[in-house]
């Protein structure tokens, strides 16, 4: 068994890194957040052009150099469907903008 103040050292080390991924995930919440505000304002901009809200070919480009980019922290499968779940929230809130907005008016 390890003594007390290891045990103490050990716990306190677990709560600072806890602290850490919980600052990390606020960033990422905020970055993401940030992409589908500019995936929206994007949208926006097809929409006048009356170009369709999804681009399977520009996604497939991202999510290649995204994967190509990667490090081996993480599985190239995680990691895509990380990428897709953000890519379709994304789209999700362009077409609800869509849905608000009739063709050629900015809102």
């Amino acid at each position: 068994m390890a003594p007390k103040s290891t045990s103490r050292a050990s716990a306190a080390r677990v709560r600072e890194l806890r602290r850490r991924m919980d600052r990390l995930n606020l960033r990422l919440l905020a970055l993401i957040e940030q992409r589908v505000r500019l995936a929206v304002r994007i949208g926006r901009a097809k929409h006048s052009l009356g170009l369709p809200a999804a681009d399977p070919q520009r996604e497939r480009a991202m999510l290649e150099q995204l994967l190509g980019s990667a490090g081996d922290c993480a599985s190239p499968a995680d990691l895509e469907r990380v990428f897709r779940a953000i890519f379709s929230a994304s789209r999700k809130a362009v077409v609800r903008e869509r849905r608000r907005t009739p063709r050629g008016r900015a809102p």
